[in-house]
Order: C-alpha cells, then structure tokens, then sequence
C-alpha cells in the first residue's frame, strides 16, 4: 500500500485561535465568540530529510514521513501570526507578526533564545507584519508587508505590498540597507482586491511573504484579497536580476494558487518547501471561518517549474494524493485514483441536535456538521454508499468540531475515540475498517488508510470525547471506486 495524505492536513494538537486572534484584533473580551481551534500561514523548511512546520498559533511540527505531523515544543509557544525562519551561518532565527523580537538556536527545533530586536538602519525598532527571511550565500534578506496612506494621486484606500532589505550578516536581527518596494496592490488583478469576490478595486490586502531562490532565479509568494476569503489565493513573481530588484509577474501561472469552491476553500498565505527527490510543494492556508474569521486548517500540494522557469501548481486537492516521495514526479499527476464516496448519499444517525442533521457530515460544507443530541451516549452515523455491488474502499476522512469547547471554563479539546465500520454488499454483518476506541492523538482533522474491504454501507461509532465536549462530524468520507 502506497502512503498517501488528504487535505486538510493531519496535524496533532491544532492550538486555540481564540487567544491569538482575540489578542491581535484588539478585543478584549475572550466570551464574545464561542472558542475554536486554528492552524494557518505554515512556514515550511525542508532539513535533515524531514519537514519542519512552523505556523500561527502554536510552535512547531515535525513530519518524518510528509503525512503526519507531530507536535514539538520548541521553547515558545507562538510567535503570534506567520513565524519567519532562516538557517543562516549555521544558526536558526526565528521571529513572528507585529514583534520586534528575533530568536536563534543552533537547532530547528530548539531551544530557542532571545538573540535582539529588529531595527531598521537607524537603530529603530520594527514591528512588522508577516515577515520572511532569504538566505542567499553569506548574504541575508529580511521581507515584510507595508502598509501606507495614498500618495501622489494613487486611486486607492490603501497602498499595501512588499518591501525588502538586507540584514547585517554578524547581527541579523539589524539591517544594513532601507526597505525597498518589491511589490504593490495591483487593482488591475482582480484576484488581488478585497472581498469574496474581489469586488474592491481600491483596496487590496497583500500578504504572506515567503521568498526563495531556485537555481538563479529569486521568487516571492504572497497573497491577496484577504484571509477570511473563499477567494484568497496566492501570486509569484520573480527576478532574475537580484533579490530586491527586478521582480515580474509570471505570465501563464498567475495567480500561483486559489480555489473559491469546494470542500477546501481559499488558498493563501503559506510557504514554498522542497521535498524529498529534489520536488517542491506549496502549503497554503484554507478557510474554516465559522465561530471566527480568522478560523483556519492547512494544505498542501506539489509544485512545477515549466520551460519558462515559471512555477505552476498543477492542483489543489482534497482527495487521496501520494505522499511526498512515492512519485518521482508528482506535479504530473499525483493523484491516488480515489473517489469521495459519502457526499450527499443516504444518511442516518443515533440521534441529531436541532438543526444539526445527520447529511450535514456528508454536504462537503465547513459551515454544516452533525451533532449528536446530548444524551446519546455512543452517537452512531451511518451512510447508505448507493451501489447494489457496493465499493472497494481504502481510505477514510473525518472532519471535527469541538462543540461547546471553552478553554475559559476548563474544558479543552482531546482525541475523540471511534470505530468505523463497514457492510459488505449482501450481508447484515458490521466489521471494523479503522479502530480507533484507543485513540489517543487529538486530531481535528483525522485522515486514515486501510486494507481494502468491499463496502455497501459505512458507519462512524463514536465511543468517547474529551470532557465536556460533543462531538460535531463536519464531514465522514470514505474513498474508493467502484467494485466489479
């Protein structure tokens, strides 16, 4: 069986939103929302054969198999929004959103200690948003989004982009030259404006900066239109002049990523990494904005480079892919061949919480989940696949919510505890795909292979949940094709 990954990620122990996004928007009381769990704007570095996932909200993740992502303390907790990272002169920087802060380690992983403040050139200190880092020889680059008032006529709200500088080599948390601009809002790209569907010309949110540099060329992601967006996505340009000049946009593959529809939506701010056999992969943040705008998950997709030099993302998934590794070339196709087999079939379950019906798992919607009624002690959903020879399944998906959650109160999110189930076509008789009664990985987001069976209809058994907390299964899905 090849090793597969499904978007969105499977992340252990995705942190609380609530804290951060409450912190930064400038709200003071943590009760006007319902508590949530978020995961966004992944910093990605590929070392030492592994990948190491630095994201908003909590530090840092490891995967040694590019599947499954293992929590790793790291001496800090969060760096607010979009953690940058650089592996310069054999030290580890870290710094984060709206900090002045920068932390080296002689490991990716740690421990991390306080090394100075960002200051510009003059000796005053930054707090900048959605800062990265470049490292180009014994040179360092520092990137981060600028904000200013029009100017000179400019028929904007807000002059918004991307300016650039470089750090001094013996103390990196200095730099040695004024910012540059690199990039601006660009009404002209409707994928750029404000608004689900880009609908303001005259302003613009570009963000998420990562750069990195592939043979000669330099190239700078960001992303636009905002991040509680079904339209927010990510553009590219590059520079085959230098690293704070020159840059263009690409002409075929522009912008880089966005997907307004389906299960996953949006596709910004996130980071370029390579991957194992010299591949590279784009990860990205999706939206999952119900108890707060700034509620997110993160994929991943591999990434081309054409004949132009132009980097190209051939798709944005939520089906089974093959794993980094597997294929020799993924962006020609990395698709493992299976199908979602429970959207919008016959759905029933133990028991249902008003206006939480058992299809809601099954209608590929963030914003809908079944909710078992409170007194259902093993809440059960089962779903009728609709084919009399029934499918050959081997894959499974389950998408949480952590309902009444709140941390305030002492009641925290944990692994919830299941078995999925299956009947053959022609049989009466339940048997186990995948238990998981054991289960103890706190996993939002629970993707999971399996030996083949044949199934007519599955089943989710839930047979226990953190303290406190009911279970809400915004989607069951199994993957398959059609048994012969």
């Amino acid at each position: 069986m090849k090793l597969t990954y499904c978007n969105p990620l499977k992340v252990e122990n995705v942190g609380n939103g609530r804290w951060l996004d409450f912190d930064i928007v400038g709200n003071p009381d943590l009760r006007s929302s319902k508590d949530y769990r978020s995961i966004s704007d992944p910093s990605v570095i590929y070392h030492d054969g592994k990948w190491i996932m630095y994201p908003s909200y909590k530090l840092a993740y490891v995967s040694e198999d590019f599947v499954n992502w293992k929590h790793v303390d790291i001496g800090i907790d969060n760096l607010r929004y979009s953690p940058a990272v650089a592996n310069f002169r054999g030290k580890w920087y870290l710094s984060g959103h709206g900090m002045s802060e920068m932390y080296v380690a002689d490991d990716p992983l740690g421990p991390f200690e306080l090394c100075g403040n960002i200051q510009d050139m003059h000796g005053n200190i930054m707090e900048v948003a959605d800062g990265c880092y470049l490292v180009d020889g014994d040179h360092l680059y520092f990137y981060w989004c600028k904000c200013q008032q029009p100017e000179n006529g400019e028929d904007v709200e807000l002059v918004v982009g991307t300016v650039g500088a470089e750090c001094d080599p013996d103390e990196p948390w200095k730099l040695i030259s004024e910012p540059v601009w690199i990039n601006k809002f660009n009404p002209s790209k409707e994928w750029e404006r404000h608004g689900e569907y880009n609908q303001n010309e005259r302003i613009g949110w570009t963000e998420g900066q990562w750069m990195l540099k592939i043979g000669e060329r330099y190239y700078l992601l960001y992303s636009g239109s905002g991040t509680q967006y079904s339209s927010y996505a990510t553009g590219i340009l590059y520079s085959d002049e230098g690293p704070l000049s020159g840059f263009k946009r690409q002409e075929k593959h522009d912008p880089l990523t966005r997907k307004p529809y389906g299960l996953m939506r949006g596709a910004g701010h996130g980071s370029i990494a390579e991957g194992p056999n010299g591949t590279y992969w784009i990860f990205y943040t999706n939206i999952f904005c119900y108890n707060f705008c700034f509620e997110r998950r993160i994929s991943m997709d591999p990434l081309g480079i054409d004949e132009n030099g132009e980097l190209y993302c051939p798709a944005l998934t939520e089906t089974p892919q093959f794993a980094p590794g597997v294929l020799e070339n993924p962006e020609k196709g990395n698709s493992a061949g299976l199908l979602p087999l429970t959207f919008y079939q016959s759905t029933e379950a133990s028991s249902c919480a008003p206006g939480r019906a058992s299809i809601y798992a099954a209608d590929d919607n963030f914003l809908s989940w079944w909710q078992p009624e409170k007194g259902d002690t093993e809440p059960t959903l089962e779903i009728d696949l609709g084919a009399a020879k029934g499918y050959n399944i081997e894959a499974m998906r389950i998408i949480w919510r952590d309902i009444e959650m709140e941390t305030l109160d002492g009641i925290n999110p944990g692994p919830f505890k299941y078995v999925a189930e299956y009947k053959a076509p022609d049989s009466d008789e339940w048997k186990a795909f995948v238990d998981a009664s054991d289960n103890e990985c706190d996993l939002c987001v629970d993707y999971r292979q399996f030996e083949k069976v044949t199934a007519r209809y599955v089943r989710l058994r839930i047979v226990g949940a953190p303290e406190g907390i009911t279970p809400g299964v915004c989607s069951f899905t199994v993957f398959g094709k059609c048994a012969h």
